[in-house]
Order: C-alpha cells, then structure tokens, then sequence
C-alpha cells in the first residue's frame, strides 16, 4: 500500500489585543469639598491633562489640573493647580471596556485673591494629600479612549515660608482649611503611542 503524508498547518493563535503603554489625554474636572465659605459650598472647574504608563494590568499616571471659582459675589477668588502622581490596577485589563483603581499622593497650589470692602490682597497656599479612586477606560480604537474616574481626596495646608499666615477679619479656615477633603470627577480621552 502507498500511503500518502500530509502536511499540517499550525493555526496561529490570535494574539490577545491590549492597550498600547503609553498614552496622554486631556480631561475636564469638577472637585467639591466639605468646605463652606460663609455658608456657601466651595466647589471648583477646570481642565487639565495626564500622561500615562501602562504594563497590562499595571499602570502609572502624573497628571496636572488648572481649576478655580470665584465666591462671595466675586470677592474671593481662589485658582488651584493640583498635581498628582498616581498607580493604577486594572481589574478588566484587556477588550473594549477596562476598569481600573487608582491610588496615589498630590500637591496643590492654590492662590486666594480678596476683593472686599476692608481688605483687597492675595496670598499663595500649599496642601499635600492622598487620593484614592476608580475609573475606566472606553476603547475606541487602539490609539484612541475615552476615560472617566472619581477620585476621593485628602488634604492637609502647609504653615510654612508664610503659607500660615492670614490676615485679619478673614477666617483662615474658610479660605484654605488646614484639613479639607472631597470628590474629584475626571472625564476626558487620552491618545495612546
């Protein structure tokens, strides 16, 4: 008998699609806090942006906000510039929609301007914290995600090289507590390369 050999082809596994590691984007961001100032609740706006490194289910995130409002009728007017460094876990690593917790440590500057009837200056303030949150990334593509986060804070003000001192008929807690806390929303999209 004769017997014929056949040659089998390998099927080649696809390969398991994942986010490229690094990526930079811009967001909006909204913080409030359990601040009041004069019974008015202190929330902020702004825009800012992040870079990101990502090892599959491993990352790690610096990012950078400009936020700010104005409060009692335009005489208090407060711009604060975060900066946070962040790592993140993602517990859906891989497809259309990951998830991911976020944990870091940030610093913020703020600068308080008055423009009251008894007192018109300005005056620069420095708090340091720890954040921790959730947030997920939409794929649209492998070069291009939508992301959203809430990120929860705390934050402690610096007393030192003047940040301390206040100036009379201004409660110095209303302005710049020395322990706030609050929320962070973040929606924006990153580009990845």
């Amino acid at each position: 008998p004769v017997y014929k050999v056949r040659r089998v082809r390998r099927v080649r596994r696809p390969r398991r699609w994942y986010p490229l590691q690094w990526s930079a984007g811009l967001h909006l961001t909204g913080i409030t806090t359990n601040q009041e100032l004069d019974e008015e609740g202190v929330a902020f706006g702004g825009i800012g942006g992040h870079l990101r490194f990502r090892n599959y289910r491993f990352g790690a995130e610096l990012s950078l906000d400009v936020i700010g409002n104005d409060f009692l009728d335009g005489g208090v007017r407060r711009v604060s510039v975060p900066m946070q460094a962040s790592a993140l876990l993602y517990l859906i690593p891989h497809g259309v929609f990951n998830l991911y917790l976020l944990a870091g440590m940030q610093v913020v500057f703020s600068h308080v301007q008055w423009d009251l009837p008894n007192l018109y200056t300005d005056q620069t303030f420095t708090q340091f914290g720890l954040h921790a949150g959730v947030g997920g990334e939409l794929n649209l593509s492998r070069h291009f995600a939508l992301t959203a986060d809430l990120r929860f804070f705390g934050l402690v003000r610096s007393d030192e090289a003047g940040d301390g001192a206040h100036y009379e008929g201004i409660d110095k807690e209303a302005v710049v507590p020395h322990k706030t806390s609050g929320a962070q929303v973040n929606v924006g999209f990153l580009l990845r390369f």
